[in-house]
């Protein structure tokens, strides 16, 4: 009996032993239901040490903490025993049920999985801690700092007349540390320049609603209405990144600071266009509206035949200089004119552009003589005296002082009447016959071949007669293949130009309109950010998908208007292959 209660305990130590031995890996979540703006705690242990740990990606979470490892050991009874965990914190950014997936981690050669864990998120609920509340006091009084405007230099011009719209940031002593463009306006029914800035926007000094602020200008456009009536620029909407305080303090009480993210906007801008006055409006005008001045100069008035003289027409001032029409001189046939060469200097200012504009002919005559050059005019609105004017050169008079006579009609007669003989040639007062050559084509193969082949061919000829019809007729169809070939085109350009990041996004923008425009049947003027969001959303497109593209828009249009230089060019241009092969995927489906 003793023999056998000594077996029996043995074969219990092995058992026990073989238990304990046993290797685990599992996940743990703190809360398997969490309020959308809270966050959760996952820990995966494991009771043994292991290799090549992998997490699931957390789809429907954001990180904000993580991995955090730890390691213990713990003697028990005599026994050793070992845990390891990796710990990660999450926080959901949509409400539903989400499923965190597998982990996977090697261990002794052997790959062990955890189970997937099922998270319900709900609304969001108002905290209440008066901690948080003290964090939020003093983030808000930190982020009243802070103001984005739009200050523009007149709200009720005239059509064609320059507006200038600057951004301004304002922003007092805070630590600024980024920010990225959530929605960048576009100026619809308006001619617009814009304003080249430095990357690296200049930090300045001006006043803003009676006090003293910090301040960077982060866009700047000279803008012109081109229809009259009211039209609103939508606002300019950005993520700030600030280093703002928490509200705890540290171990010697000094107040702790955090990034925290807000969202500011500018305010829209309604222009209101009023039309030009149509009395007394010259019949030259061009459309200049501004202050102008008007000259032509000629480099010399005296020369030989075939020496060059240059022309210079001027225009300068300040207003819509860029849409101006420069007149074209009128010149006696005997002096032959060139196409110009034209030059140009603009500078914006708060009143528009500013500076010139001229074409420079070259002018060489052909006869000795003198010969003029007809006055020249040029009319525009004048803003200051809500008048039109008109400026009017003199008459240039050309003396060519050597060279042949201009021909007359005196000298193309003889004195007889008669036409010189090296002037025309007479007429033959007798026929020539040439024989006709004979051939042998009648009744040959060649005959019947070439009668044979048109025959033939003509039910080929009706068939792609009816091919390019129905692909005339298709406007819609040759538009959508067209818009494809466009958006595949300025793709690889993209690509091309991913060392230049003015090409590179220039290419990436029009890249994704003509994929627009192809896929959603909208024009250039219909691409609103709401209108594109409707349109996808009616193709059945995921939130995300869409979110996406929307973000991918609006960082192109903010690197291409804007001096930022906070881009990432590789990771845009492998979002837009993603965002446009997944939109594939989903209008097919």
């Amino acid at each position: 009996m003793k023999t056998i209660r000594y077996y029996i305990l043995f074969v219990c130590i092995i058992l026990t032993q073989s238990i304990l031995a046993q290797v685990s890996f599992t996940a743990q979540v703190n809360t398997d239901q969490v309020p959308l703006n809270d966050m959760i705690q996952i820990d995966f242990t494991m009771n043994s040490d292991g290799d090549n740990f992998s997490p699931p990606t957390f789809e429907g979470f954001s990180v904000l903490s993580g991995p955090n490892t730890s390691v213990s050991y713990a003697f028990t009874n005599g026994r050793k025993s070992f845990k390891k965990s990796f710990s990660y914190i999450l926080q959901p950014k949509r409400k539903g049920r989400i499923v965190i997936g597998k982990a996977n981690v090697q261990i002794e050669g052997t790959t062990y999985q955890t189970e997937p864990i099922t998270i319900t998120v709900t609304d969001a609920v108002k905290r209440q801690d008066p901690r948080d509340q003290m964090a939020n006091a003093a983030q808000q009084a930190f982020t009243d700092k802070i103001h984005l405007v739009a200050e523009v230099s007149k709200t009720n011009p005239y059509v064609n007349e320059p507006v200038t719209v600057v951004y301004k940031l304002y922003f007092g002593n805070i630590g600024l540390t980024g920010y990225r463009p959530l929605d960048v306006p576009t100026y619809d029914k308006f001619w617009t320049y814009n304003v080249e800035l430095p990357q690296r926007p200049d930090i300045k000094q001006g006043t803003y609603q009676g006090q003293m602020y910090n301040y960077i200008v982060l866009k700047q456009d000279v803008v012109m209405a081109q229809e009259i009536g009211k039209n609103v620029i939508k606002p300019l909407k950005l993520m700030l990144q600030i280093e703002a305080p928490t509200g705890r303090r540290d171990f010697f009480g000094f107040p702790e600071y955090g990034i925290i993210e807000k969202e500011f906007g500018t305010q829209a801008i309604a222009i209101t266009a009023k039309e030009l006055p149509q009395a007394k409006k010259p019949e030259d005008f061009s459309g200049g509206v501004g202050e102008f001045s008007f000259k032509v100069t000629p480099s010399i008035t005296s020369l030989k035949a075939g020496e060059p003289l240059y022309l210079t027409v001027n225009v300068t001032g300040k207003g819509n200089l860029n849409l101006v029409t420069i007149p074209t001189p009128v010149v006696h046939s005997a002096l032959e004119m060139y196409d110009p060469e034209y030059s140009e200097k603009l500078t914006p200012t708060t009143s528009g552009l500013q500076g010139s504009r001229t074409n420079k002919y070259t002018i060489i005559p052909q006869y000795k003589g003198e010969y003029n050059i007809d006055p020249m005019s040029f009319s525009y609105f004048d803003l200051a005296s809500k008048q039109y004017k008109t400026i009017t050169t003199d008459t240039i008079r050309i003396n060519v002082l050597e060279g042949p006579m201009l021909p007359t009609n005196k000298d193309l007669a003889n004195t007889d009447g008669s036409v010189e003989d090296d002037l025309f040639q007479k007429n033959k007062t007798t026929l020539t016959f040439v024989k006709e050559n004979e051939t042998n084509y009648w009744n040959t193969g060649l005959f019947y071949f070439l009668l044979i082949v048109p025959l033939a061919a003509m039910p080929l000829f009706v068939l792609g007669a009816r091919i390019r019809e129905n692909k005339a007729n298709d406007i819609e169809g040759s538009l959508r293949r067209r818009n494809n070939r466009l958006a595949k085109k300025y793709l690889a350009n993209a690509k091309k130009h991913m060392n230049n990041k003015e090409l590179f996004y220039e290419a990436l923008e029009r890249c994704l309109h003509n994929f627009l425009k192809a896929k959603l049947k909208i024009e250039t003027s219909e691409m609103s950010n709401e209108n594109i969001v409707e349109l996808l959303q009616q193709k059945n497109c995921t939130p995300e998908t869409i979110d996406a593209f929307i973000a991918l828009k609006n960082a192109c249009e903010w690197a291409r208007y804007t001096p930022s230089d906070q881009v990432n060019i590789t990771k845009d241009y492998e979002t837009a292959i993603d965002v446009i092969n997944q939109l594939e995927k989903e209008f097919k489906a």
